[in-house]
């Protein structure tokens, strides 16, 4: 029994080979150029917004070299993991339409001590990745809940499967494999300085601006939990193991 769950597990993870890509909010120049997520206060919604400037690396004793390439995006892939490379770089957003950011909404907060959390009520986000070759990957997504813990806060921190319709014509490889093997899920995680719990978002007039990462992950997460679950039941087999000797 217990080699056939350990195969059930091998099995389970070299079927579910994962491909994350990890972005962050796009830099710009200073004061406020860069991306942010934005909470609206009493509004009871957030938002992103672009990079709205250059920004500069310093180039001593020359000159410092202006970077443009991130204005008028919302975030850029900067790691991955199961891929090929062919990802890192590239410009991502998530619209409420395409042609409009307005914010999406979210509901009564619930509160567990030092968690708060709301359900997201919607609109649904329109994913685009630019592929810098004309091509975009497009995709629909919910984004479930919006939460903080102490003054750290998330969204779908709980990786539920929250992107589909994920389709893309271009050629490359990561972006091919993300739209193959969709669904997948999406998450953000974001911090303010000095620390705003979901409660502070949610009052005043606002807006409330900081940057974030996050990561975008196919196929589901639900391969990590059926490892988890497989080395649980083996644990509990080993266990009864034990118990019948005595």
């Amino acid at each position: 029994m217990a080699m056939a769950v350990a195969s059930l597990i091998l099995s389970n993870v070299s079927s579910q080979a994962q491909l994350s890509l990890n972005f962050s909010s796009s830099p710009g120049g200073p004061p406020a150029g860069g991306s942010t997520i934005q909470f609206n206060g009493t509004n009871s919604s957030f938002q992103f917004n672009i990079a709205s400037t250059p920004y500069s690396i310093p180039n001593p004793p020359f000159a410092p070299f202006v970077v443009n390439y991130y204005v008028g995006s919302q975030w850029s892939i900067t790691s991955e993991t199961g891929g090929t490379g062919s990802a890192l770089n590239l410009l991502g957003w998530v619209n409420s339409s395409p042609f409009t950011n307005s914010p999406f909404n979210y509901g009564p907060i619930v509160t567990n001590g030092i968690d708060e959390t709301a359900n997201v009520l919607g609109p649904l986000g329109m994913l685009q990745i630019y592929d810098n070759a004309g091509n975009l990957l497009t995709g629909t997504v919910d984004w479930e809940q919006v939460a903080t813990h102490g003054f750290g806060g998330a969204i779908n921190a709980s990786l539920t499967v929250n992107i589909t319709n994920l389709v893309y014509l271009g050629s490359n490889p990561d972006l091919q494999t993300l739209a193959a093997d969709s669904p997948g899920s999406m998450d953000l995680t974001f911090q303010f300085s000095p620390g705003m719990t979901l409660g502070d978002l949610t009052s005043g007039p606002g807006p409330y601006m900081t940057s974030y990462s996050g990561s975008l992950s196919v196929p589901e997460p639900t391969s990590l939990g059926l490892g988890v679950l497989g080395l649980a039941a083996l644990a509990g087999f080993k266990g009864l193991k034990r118990k019948k000797r005595f």
